[in-house]
C-alpha cells in the first residue's frame, strides 16, 4: 500500500460470536481413513473439540474425546467402520472465551462387503468401427450419427418380495453410464458411474432403495449407453477404446426386518432390448425416438417374453471403488431467450457460455423431429456457426414424437458446451417452453472479487464459469472437443482453482488416477485418465510420452493443493508417484541428441538440459501461433526452466515431508519416523543441488552474456526469471529486455500455457508492478480484457478465438488454463496472500494503486473466510479486513 496514506485501518474477526458456520461432510480419503471438517465464526479462537461418530442404531462407535487443538481441517478417524453401514457424526467445540457451540455433520454409508453379482452385457454385433485413428480431424459435415451408431441397452430384472426390507443398499457399476429405475422412479445420478482410469479404477455407486420396493412383483430398471466406455471420447473421437460392448453390474443387498439378509444381483435374470434411444453418445449427443419406447418397462406386470437373454461376463471385481466425490447434479437453470437469426432459423440463447443441455415441453405432431444443435458461438452477422469441428464432434440432440400432444424431454446420457441452440423442426418461439439445465461436480465456492472496474468483474465471473464447466467428474481442458484431462492445463490453472473452490478432493480424486496411469518407469501422461487413443496424436518418432509442463502436473497439482490446504498427507500419497516421475526426468535430461558433436565442457551441462523427446514448449503463444512458427520452437528452453520448476518444488516438497512432526494431538502417531526424516532431508539436498546445476546449464546452453535469451520470446524471459534462471549480473537487463519486449507489442502479453501462470507475478516481483497492471487491464489483442470487450463470458482457449472483426476461429470458447490470472487479482489485488501451507498465517497486501477505485473481496480458507475490502477517499484508503478465529495476521505490506 505504499505511495498512499490510509484514511482509516479496520481488523476485526468475522462474526459476532462463537458459532460453527460450516460443517462439511465427512470424507473417506485413499488410505481409507475417514475425516472431519468444520469452520468457526467469532470473536475468539477455538479452544477444543470432540467429535463423536455414531452408527445407523444411533450407538457411538468412536469418540476422540476432548482434543485441547485449534484444528478443525482432515481431522482423522481411527475407527474401523464396517461395510454397508450408515454413519452420522457431529462435533463439539470450545472456545477460548468459554463459549461453546454443537454441530451435526453429515451421514454417509460405506461401501460393500463383497461382490457376488455378475457383469451382464447385451448379445448383439455392434456396428463396426469406421472412426479414423488420425489426430483431430478437420471434418465439419459429417453423416447422420444414427447410420454409425448403436442404439442404448434396455435392461430389467424382476424380483419378489415377501414385504419391504428394513435395509435395502444397492450398489452399481457399469462399462458406459447408466440411469436406473426402481419400480419406475429414477435414482440413479447424472454420468454414473463417472470418468475414471478404466481397467485400473472403476467407481460404484451405493443408494438405499428401501423407500422404492415394496412387496410382491419389483422391477429394476437400466438404459445402458456407451459414455466414456465406448463412446466416441477424446480429441480423437474414437469409439470403443476401452471395450467393444457396454457392461452392467448391479447388487441389492437386502436385510429382512427378521435380521436376515438377502441378495439380489445382475444375473443370466436380467434380460435385454433396445428401445427408444436409437444412439446415446457422450459427445455426440443423443437420438431418443418416442415411438420405439417400451410403455410400461419399469413396471411390474410388463410382459418382457420378447426380451433376450444378457450375456455373462467375468471382469471380476478388483477394480471396483466406491465413489468417493460428489456426483455430477444440475447446479441452476436457466431460461434461455429464443429468436430467428437474420437468415430464419430458430435460435436459443442462454446468455452465456455454459455446460449442460437443453430440455423442452413442446407441442408436437406424430412423427414430427425435433433436432437441436449446439454451438458456442454465431458469426458476426448472428448466424448459427458450429466453431467447435472434428471426429465425432456434433454436439446434436433428436426427439421425435410418438402422438401428436405435449411432448416433454431431457437428455439423460450427455452434455454440451455451448450458448446457442439452433432447432429444427419446431417453431416455438416461447421460452417458457425450453429450460437449459446447467451442470457439473458441485463443489463450493469460496473465492469472491469485485472491484470497481466492470471488465474485471466480468473476467472473474468467466474464470469461475470456465472452472464450472470444465470439473465434470474431472479436470478437463474443454467440455465441447474434447473433454480429457490434460494435465498441462490444470497444473497451470490449481492456484486460481484453489481460490475460486474448495477443490481439495475432487482433485486428489484426480491425483489417484494419475497414481493409476503412470508407468513403470516413472513416466506420467498427457492427459488423466489416459485414453488409448491419445497414442494417435504423438508424431511416430516420439517413444516417450512424458512433456514438460503437462507430465509436471505429477509434482506441482500436489503441492498446489498442499499450499492451499496445509495436509502433509497430499504429499505424502503422492510422493512415490512424485519420485518416480523426477527419477525418470533426471535419466532422460542426461541424454543428449544424436548426431551432434558436443565439447567436454558443454557435455557436462547438457545432462541438465532437456533436449530431447517431444516438447509443446510455450503452447499457444500468440506470435508463435500468428506467424505459423513450430508449436515446439520453444520446447527446450521451457523444458529445461520447467525442470528446473520441478526440482525447486521437490526439494520443498522432500522439505516439508522431512519436518513433519504430529503438531496436534489428533495427528500423534503419524510423524515420519527419524529414518524417514533423514532419507527425505537428504532427497531435498539433492533437488536442491540439481536444481542449482540445472539453472547454470540454462543459462549457458540458452542465453546470451548480455542477459538476453537466445531466442526472442517473451515467455521464454518469464520463465527464466521466474525460475531464477537468470545470472544476477544480468538479470537487470534481462528484466529490462522483458520490458521493452512488452513495450513493442504495444504493451500486450505474447506469453502461452507455461509463462502465462508467472507473467504478471514476475513483473511484479521485479519492481515492475505498473507494467504488471498494464497487461491486466489491457483490452487490445491479446488480452484478457480483450476477450471480455468481445463479449466472452468465459475464457477461451486461445487469445485471438474471435478476431477483432468479430470472426470466431475453430477454437475452444471454454478453456480454464489461460484464467490463471485470477491467483492475481486474489493476492494481489485484494492482497489476501498465504505466508505457510494452509492459511495459518495470512498476508494483507492489497495494490491500491492499480488504478481501480475499490475492490471487495474474500477467500473462504479452510479455517474460514478471509474479507478484505478497500476503497479510494479524498484522503487516502479505507482498508477492511475480517479474520477467521485462529488466523494469524503476520504483516499488512505497507
Amino acid at each position: 500500500m505504499s505511495n498512499t496514506d490510509k484514511k482509516s485501518f479496520v481488523i476485526k474477526r468475522k462474526g459476532a460470536r462463537f458459532i460453527m458456520i460450516k460443517i462439511y461432510d465427512a470424507v473417506c480419503v485413499y488410505d481409507k481413513t475417514l475425516r472431519f471438517s468444520w469452520k468457526l465464526s467469532g470473536d475468539c479462537g477455538q479452544k477444543n473439540y470432540q467429535i463423536r461418530l455414531y452408527d445407523e442404531d444411533n450407538i457411538c462407535v468412536w469418540d476422540s474425546g476432548i482434543c485441547e487443538s485449534v484444528n478443525r481441517h482432515d481431522i482423522f478417524c481411527t475407527a474401523e467402520l464396517e461395510p454397508e453401514t450408515a454413519y452420522h457424526w457431529e462435533v463439539s467445540c470450545e472456545g477460548t472465551d468459554g463459549s461453546k457451540d454443537r454441530a451435526e455433520g453429515n451421514s454417509f454409508v460405506t461401501g460393500i462387503s463383497s461382490w457376488s453379482a455378475k457383469w451382464v452385457e447385451p448379445g448383439r454385433t455392434r456396428k463396426p468401427i469406421t472412426d479414423l485413428a488420425q489426430p483431430i480431424t478437420t471434418v465439419i459435415e459429417q453423416d447422420d450419427p444414427r447410420e454409425k451408431l448403436d442404439p442404448a441397452v434396455y435392461m430389467r430384472k424382476v424380483f419378489i418380495l415377501e414385504e419391504q426390507p428394513e435395509k435395502a443398499g444397492l450398489y452399481v457399476t457399469a462399462h458406459g453410464i447408466y440411469a436406473l429405475w426402481v419400480n419406475g422412479t429414477l435414482v440413479s445420478d447424472f454420468l454414473a458411474p463417472g470418468n475414471t482410469s478404466y481397467g485400473k479404477r472403476l467407481e460404484y455407486q451405493a443408494i438405499d432403495v428401501r423407500a422404492h420396493l415394496h412387496s410382491g412383483e419389483n422391477v429394476i430398471g437400466v438404459v445402458l449407453a456407451d459414455g466414456w466406455y465406448t463412446g466416441k471420447i477424446g480429441a480423437v473421437g474414437i469409439g470403443q477404446q476401452y471395450g467393444k460392448e457396454s457392461a452392467l453390474l448391479f447388487q441389492l443387498n437386502l436385510t429382512e426386518k427378521d435380521g436376515c439378509r438377502r441378495t439380489i444381483g445382475s444375473d443370466e435374470a436380467v434380460k435385454w432390448n433396445e428401445g427408444a434411444w436409437e444412439f446415446a453418445d457422450l459427445i455426440v449427443g443423443e437420438s431418443y425416438d418416442a415411438g420405439k419406447e417400451r410403455d410400461g418397462w419399469l413396471e411390474a406386470g410388463y410382459d418382457d417374453s420378447d426380451w433376450k437373454p444378457v450375456v455373462l461376463r467375468d471382469y471380476g471385481y478388483e477394480e471396483l471403488e466406491l465413489q468417493s466425490i460428489e456426483p455430477v447434479r444440475v447446479l441452476r437453470t436457466i431460461t434461455p431467450k429464443v429468436c430467428r437469426t437474420p437468415n430464419g432459423e430458430l435460435l436459443i440463447d442462454a446468455g452465456e457460455n455454459i455446460v449442460g443441455y437443453v430440455s423442452f415441453e413442446l407441442q408436437l405432431e406424430a412423427g414430427q423431429e425435433v433436432k437441436l444443435e449446439y454451438t458456442e458461438t454465431v458469426d458476426k452477422e448472428g448466424n448459427f456457426l458450429r466453431n467447435i469441428i472434428g471426429q465425432n464432434k456434433q454436439q446434436t440432440d433428436y426427439y421425435r414424437c410418438a402422438k401428436s400432444g405435449v411432448c416433454k424431454w431431457r437428455p439423460l446420457f450427455s452434455f454440451h458446451g455451448f450458448q446457442y441452440v439452433r432447432i429444427t423442426g419446431t417453431d416455438d418461439t416461447n421460452p417458457e417452453h425450453y429450460r437449459i439445465d446447467v451442470i457439473g461436480t458441485p463443489l463450493e465456492t469460496t473465492g469472491e472479487f469485485t472491484c470497481s472496474d466492470p471488465r474485471l468483474n466480468q473476467l472473474q465471473e468467466n474464470i469461475l464459469r470456465s472452472q464450472t464447466g470444465n470439473m465434470i467428474c474431472i479436470p478437463t481442458d474443454c467440455p465441447q472437443r474434447e473433454r480429457t484431462g490434460w494435465t498441462g492445463d490444470m497444473q497451470i490453472y490449481a492456484p486460481t482453482a484453489c481460490y475460486e473452490m474448495d477443490v481439495e478432493q475432487f482433485l486428489r480424486h484426480w491425483l489417484a488416477d494419475m497414481r493409476n496411469e503412470q508407468l513403470e518407469d516413472g513416466q506420467i501422461p498427457h492427459i488423466i485418465p489416459y485414453f488409448p487413443s491419445h497414442d494417435v496424436m504423438k508424431p511416430d518418432w516420439v517413444k516417450i510420452i512424458i512433456a514438460a509442463g503437462w507430465s509436471d502436473a505429477a509434482v506441482i497439482v500436489p503441492w498446489r493443493l498442499y499450499e492451499a490446504y496445509g495436509d502433509i498427507r497430499i504429499l505424502e500419497e503422492n510422493y512415490e508417484m512424485m519420485r518416480k516421475y523426477m527419477d525418470f526426468v533426471e535419466c532422460v535430461t542426461k541424454e543428449n541428441p544424436e548426431n551432434e558433436e558436443y565439447t567436454e565442457e558443454r557435455k557436462k551441462w547438457l545432462s541438465y538440459v532437456w533436449n530431447t523427446s517431444f516438447q509443446y514448449g510455450d503452447w499457444l503463444a500468440p506470435s508463435i501461433v500468428r506467424n505459423q512458427l513450430p508449436p515446439t520452437i520453444t520446447g527446450y528452453e521451457a523444458a529445461t526452466l520447467m525442470y528446473a520448476y520441478t526440482t525447486d518444488l521437490m526439494a520443498q516438497i522432500c522439505t516439508a515431508l522431512s519436518e513433519n512432526q504430529a503438531e496436534f494431538k489428533e495427528n500423534a502417531g503419524r510423524g515420519i519416523g527419524e529414518e524417514k526424516r533423514i532419507y527425505f532431508s537428504e532427497r531435498a539436498s539433492h533437488y536442491r543441488d540439481l536444481n542449482e546445476k540445472i539453472r547454470d546449464a540454462y543459462a549457458k546452453e540458452y542465453m546470451n552474456p548480455d542477459g538476453t535469451m537466445k531466442k526472442e520470446f517473451q515467455g521464454i524471459y518469464v520463465l527464466a526469471l521466474a525460475m531464477h534462471a537468470v545470472p544476477e549480473e544480468t538479470k537487470e537487463a534481462t528484466v529490462k529486455h522483458l520490458t521493452d519486449m512488452i513495450h513493442e507489442n504495444g504493451d500486450c502479453l505474447d506469453t502461452g500455457f507455461l509463462s502465462i501462470p508467472f507473467l504478471l507475478e514476475t513483473l511484479y516481483e521485479n519492481g515492475e508492478c505498473e507494467l504488471a497492471n498494464t497487461l491486466l487491464f489491457q483490452d487490445a489483442s491479446p488480452s484478457w480484457l480483450y476477450e471480455v470487450k468481445m463479449g466472452a463470458t468465459t475464457v477461451w482457449e486461445t487469445w485471438e478465438a474471435v478476431d477483432p472483426d468479430g470472426n470466431p476461429k475453430d477454437f475452444s470458447l471454454n478453456h480454464f488454463a489461460f484464467g490463471c490470472v485470477g491467483e492475481y487479482l486474489f493476492r494481489h489485488i485484494l492482497g489476501i496472500q498465504r505466508v505457510e501451507p494452509g492459511w495459518k498465517k495470512v498476508r494483507i497486501a492489497p495494490d491500491v494503486n492499480c488504478g481501480l477505485e475499490y475492490a471487495k473481496g474474500s477467500y473462504d480458507s479452510i479455517w474460514g473466510r478471509i474479507s478484505v475490502e478497500w476503497k479510494k477517499t479524498a484522503d487516502g484508503v479505507d482498508l477492511k479486513i475480517e479474520l477467521p478465529p485462529d488466523v494469524e495476521l503476520v504483516e499488512i505490506e505497507e
